[in-house]
This record gives C-alpha cells, structure tokens and sequence, in this order.
C-alpha cells in the first residue's frame, strides 16, 4: 500500500503545477516532491531489509514481485539514505514557506524576506548528512551523533509546528465564510500530508548508512521497518496513510479548482450573454407584457372618460398606474442598456466611502421611508470608477431591501458594511429576506435571469453589478441561507501608494 501512496502523491503532484503556475503551485509541487524523493528512498529501503510475512509483504507491497524488484535493484543504501535526508529535510522548509506565502496577515507577511535565511540550515543539514561527510563527522563520536539527531529532530518539528501555526492564524484571522470554507480545504491538504510525513520524520537516515552497524542502534533502538509492529500495526499505519493522501489530493484538487471558478463563470456568462438568442426572445417578451399591461390601464381610462360622471379618483389611480408601468419600462431599458453597453470606467483612487454615499443617496432617492444600517469599520482608500461603483452598490441595496420587505414587510433589515480583509477592501450588504436556494445561487448572475415578476424585472441588475465590480479588477460573491437572508460581497483589491 505504500506503493499506492506514492502513486497518488505522484499523481497530485503532476495535476496541481500543470493546473495552476502560481507560486504557491510551484511551492506545493516542491513540497509533493520532497514527500516522494523521502519514500522511494524509505520504500526501496524497506525492500532490501525483507525478513516480512506475507501480510506484511502484502500492505507494504500489494503484490510481492514489487520487492523482490525493488530489493534488487542496483542502489546503494548511502544513496538510499541520502535521499530520505533530502526529503526529510527539504519537506519542512518547503512547508513553511507555503504557509507564509498563504498568510494575508500582515505581521507575518513583513518577515516573508527573512524566509530566505532558512534556507542556510537545511543546506547545513544536506551537507551533514552527505554519506562521505557524515562518516567522517560521526566516527567514533557516539554522543556526537546523539546530539546531531536530536538537533535535526527539534528544528524538523520547529518547522512543522509554525507553518501549521501560521496556517491557522491565517484561518481565524479570515471571516468571509467563503472564503473560510475554500481556506479550510487547504489545511485539510496539508496536514494530511502532514501528518503522513511525521510518522517517518521521527526516524534518522543515519540509520540506513548504519545498517550493518551498531552505532544509531545503540542510540535510539529503533528503524524504519519497525520490525516489531504486528500485523494490525501494519494494516493500521498503511491504511492511515492511504486515507491521509486520498484526503489530500481531494483538498488539492478541490481548491485549485475554486482558484479557477471565477475565470470559468466570466466566460460562461459572456457566453450566455452573447450567444443565447433567449435573451434576445426575453428582451422583446418583457417589452410586450410591459405594453400590453399599459393597453389594459389605458383601456380603462378610456372607459371611465366615456361614463357620463367619471370616477375622478379611479381615474386618478389608474393614471398614477399607467404613469408608474411606464418610468418602471423606461428604468429597466436603462439598466438593460448599461448592462450591454461597452462603458469605459476611469479609475482613481478615491475613499470608499465615495461610492457608498452616493450609493446611499440614490437608494434613499427612491426609498425614502427606509433607512440603510451602515457601518463603515474602514474608510481606506480604492482604485475605482466612484459612478460605476455606486451604481453597483445602489443595485445591490435595492435587491437587498426589496428581498427584505417581500420577506418581513414591517421588520425590513438591510446593512451596508465596509472593512478590510486579507487582500480586499469589502463592501458587504445584508439583508433578511428570504435567501436563496442552491439551484437559484448559482443563476443569479446569468443575464435575463429573475425570480421575480418579469413584467418589472429583467435579470440584467446583477449582470451589470458582476460586469462593473470585474472593471474593478474585483469580484462580486454571495452567500445566502434560505429563510434567513443574503449576503452579498464586493471585494476590490487593496490600494497602495507605494505600487
């Protein structure tokens, strides 16, 4: 089984640096290697020590031809040794590394720099365990060597011990739930692996230079094949480790896939957008029922003219209604019309409290009964188009109330919050309208898509938001609960001066 375990390492390996070139791909490509280069050299190791049962051949091995290859196949054991050395001690460098470089957090960002330094002790431990250097170092200087592997264990377990610390500062440290959740998949990755590396870590390579020898057993009375685990011990570490690396590459993949979703769903919106002729077939349908709706208001202000004594206040009414169907028709061929229309967006820094103010005025423009709940906990400064922006937030607000009111009339509750997280400058708005299920979550942003009534509403607001908040080189999120309400993020990338 720990054959299946390099396979799926292998595997992982390969799928993540041809899916993504990022730096962070580049890192966990590093890190999959150096686990792999560590268990060949353990596996073949194993291999050659033999003296198993057929069980434990078995879980080692799946099919026993696989040893009797590997046993004789023409490698050293200095050459083995040297590379579990490799692995072992280029695994928690690597690993470190890739926690620092997941961080947002600003305090640990700061020392990233300094991660170079690291470097020097891990060349150190290399060079040590070197075959040629090591014998003359250890020769006859037993405590020597007692010492050397108890230094190499401690600055092992210090490496494992703050990459995993950073991992989960940066985990509490965030608090958009979807970014939680996709954050979560990757420390599950990690400490899979993990965890898997650190029930060979504990050994020393010294052993396998000293397999003939009496030095490293005289110092620590224990080798990689642990030859006194029974059988059980056997199907209880092999198996661990197959569960520890299937949950691995599952974390892996699912996350190099949420990396990739948002470019996925422009390009399926583009496309739906440009190639559906049912959008086109919504277009002209909304526009009859708008105007067949105002043939029937018009008809009955007609009738009510042709009475001897008309009813002033029908009259009025229907009126106020013929008028009302028709600036609703105007609006949303306005909002189709943005929404299509190539509109260049200048972008200037400007506070974010710009675009939320004028966000505010024009949402209170139309509602002007109701009062936002806005807490701006920062008021930093954005790369943005301060109209565009607004508008998008105006949309928002206006979705957010209308789902709120349609939901609790009288207990209506919408919230406009600005803060910082991570790489962002969110803008988030909350409602407590009724949510949306799953099916609906993931249409939302298709254009001509409403779940309301499509007499007054055509689908193309958050078509246009989405459009607006990408010239912003941001991203437009939602997470939303049924019966309990929606919350809908901007995040726009920081601003610095500096860059």
């Amino acid at each position: 089984m720990l054959i299946l375990i390099m396979i799926l390492m292998a595997i992982v390996c390969l799928y993540v640096i041809c899916v993504k070139k990022d730096s962070i791909s580049f890192l966990l490509f590093g890190l999959c290697l150096s686990f792999i280069i560590m268990f060949i050299g353990i596996i073949i190791y194993i291999a050659k020590s033999g003296g198993f049962s057929q069980s434990q051949r078995f879980f080692l091995f799946l099919i026993p031809s696989i040893q009797v290859k590997l046993q004789y196949l023409p490698i050293s054991l200095d050459r083995l040794g040297y590379m579990v050395a490799i692995g072992r001690f280029t695994f928690p460098i690597i690993l470190l590394s890739t926690a620092m470089h997941y961080s947002m957090v600003p305090a640990i960002r700061k020392r990233l720099p300094y991660m170079k330094w690291l470097i020097l002790p891990t060349v150190f431990w290399l060079i040590y365990y070197y075959p040629k250097v090591f014998r003359e170092v250890v020769r006859g200087r037993y405590f020597l060597q007692a010492f050397m592997i108890k230094l190499a264990f401690a600055w092992i377990s210090l490496c494992i011990v703050s990459a995993i610390t950073v991992l989960l500062i940066e985990y509490r440290s965030i608090t958009i739930p979807f970014c939680k959740r996709h954050f979560r998949w990757v420390i599950l990755s990690y400490l899979s692996i993990t965890l898997l590396y650190s029930l060979y870590c504990i050994q020393d390579p010294a052993q396998i230079y000293q397999t003939y020898g009496v030095d490293y057993m005289w110092i620590r009375g224990i080798s990689y094949t642990t030859s006194a685990m029974s059988t059980f011990g056997w199907i209880g570490l092999t198996c661990c480790g197959i569960f520890f690396i299937l949950l691995g590459s599952f974390s892996i993949a699912h996350y190099t896939q949420v990396k990739r979703l948002d470019e996925k769903n422009e390009v399926l919106l583009q496309h739906k957008f440009d190639t559906s002729n049912m959008g086109a077939t919504v277009f002209v349908h909304s526009m009859k029922n708008q105007l067949l709706a105002n043939r029937v208001v018009n008809k009955k202000i007609i009738e009510l003219l042709e009475e001897p004594e008309p009813d002033l206040e029908k009259l009025k009414g229907y009126t106020r209604r013929l008028n009302e169907l028709n600036e609703g028709m105007l609006r949303h061929m306005e909002e189709l019309y943005k929404s299509i229309k190539n509109n260049a967006m200048y972008l200037m820094p400007i506070s974010i409290t710009q675009p939320v103010q004028l966000a505010l005025i024009k949402f209170h423009e139309k509602y002007p009964e109701y009062e936002v709940q806005v807490n701006l906990k920062t008021q930093e400064m954005v790369l943005a188009d301060e109209v565009h922006l607004s508008e998008a937030i105006y949309n928002l607000l206006t979705n957010g109330y209308e789902a709120a009111v349609e939901a609790h009339e009288d207990e209506a509750k919408v919230e406009l919050i600005t803060y910082s997280e991570r790489l962002y400058t969110v803008i988030e708005v909350r409602d407590n309208g009724k949510g949306l299920s799953k099916e609906k979550l993931g249409k939302i942003f298709d254009p001509f898509f409403t779940s309301k009534n499509t007499n007054y509403n055509w689908g193309m607001g958050l078509y246009y938001v989405k459009k607006i908040i990408k010239g912003h080189l941001g991203s437009l999120r939602v997470e939303s609960i049924e019966n309990e309400g929606t919350h809908m993020f901007i995040l726009l990338p920081k601003f610095s001066e500096n860059t």
